[in-house]
């Protein structure tokens, strides 16, 4: 595993966040993933986290419903990248909610948890706009991609 990955989470923290990703599909046919990177480069958080939310297929989606985690570890951003299925219907402010969630966690060093508060509060809005239903398979994998 990458060096910079491992200055934000252990392996246990990361596997935590795999079951906390299962557990918030569990609500909702929305998918989920988190994808973390040593640096932007030269583009935004935004854009790389568009860039990856395609690269992962995550446009893919039956209902066009995955929403991305994106995390440039040295540069210190993230982003938020969804489907459009959600954006429809999500309120406006709702990732920027997410995202301050998250950041109030990351100041005080609770990376793993951040992540899992944003994990978690975004898996109950999909289950709201896009229940479980019975014949719901997971389309996406829940394992944390790093690039």
């Amino acid at each position: 595993m990458s060096d910079y990955v491992r200055s934000l989470l252990t392996e246990a923290q990361e596997q935590t966040l795999v079951d906390a990703i299962t557990q918030a599909e569990l609500q909702t046919s929305g998918e989920i993933r988190i994808h973390l990177e040593k640096t932007t480069g030269n583009t935004s958080a935004q854009q790389r986290a568009k860039q990856w939310f395609g690269k992962l297929e995550m446009h893919k989606t039956a209902e066009k419903n995955g929403v991305l985690f994106y995390l440039a570890i040295e540069d210190r951003t993230l982003a938020l990248w969804a489907g459009e299925g959600i954006n429809e219907k999500v309120p406006t402010n709702f990732w920027q909610e997410i995202i301050d969630l998250m950041i109030s966690e990351f100041k005080v060093q609770h990376f793993s948890e951040g992540l899992i508060a944003g994990v978690e509060k975004t898996g109950q809005a999909l289950g709201k706009f896009f229940p479980r239903q019975d014949d719901d398979i997971d389309e996406l994998s829940n394992e944390i991609s790093k690039g």
